[in-house]
């Protein structure tokens, strides 16, 4: 699914239900009527962790923070955060940005400045 460069989501046109996720139909009501959206790429560390073992393709990031955002869309997801000098610069609350999709991981973003 391509609309254009961004946060990239679905969203149902039968019963409004959107995510985050790619999806055939809706994962809320079951419709095949799902659309493309373009999502706020800004948002809220809502939780997160400081993985120091990775697996798979993650164990040559570690240590890495793992965190769930808030979008401003409302939206959670499970992220990585990037571009992280200093562990101690996270946490709840934290205003965070889109960076990029990686085929992987998926969206990726990054703490923004104050």
């Amino acid at each position: 699914m391509t609309i254009a460069s961004g946060l990239e989501g679905i969203q149902c046109k039968d019963c409004g239900f959107r995510v985050i996720e790619s999806s055939i139909s809706c994962p809320s009501c079951g419709s095949d009527k799902i659309q493309p959206i373009l999502l706020k790429e800004t948002g809220s560390i809502y939780t997160f962790t400081i993985v120091h073992i990775g697996f798979g393709h993650m164990a040559e990031r570690a240590p890495y923070v793992l965190a769930i955002i808030k979008t401003d869309d409302d939206l959670k997801l499970t992220t990585v955060l990037e571009d992280l000098t200093d562990f101690d610069s996270v946490s709840i609350g934290k205003k965070v940005r889109y960076k990029r999709t990686d085929e992987k991981i998926g969206p990726i973003f990054q703490l923004m400045e104050n």
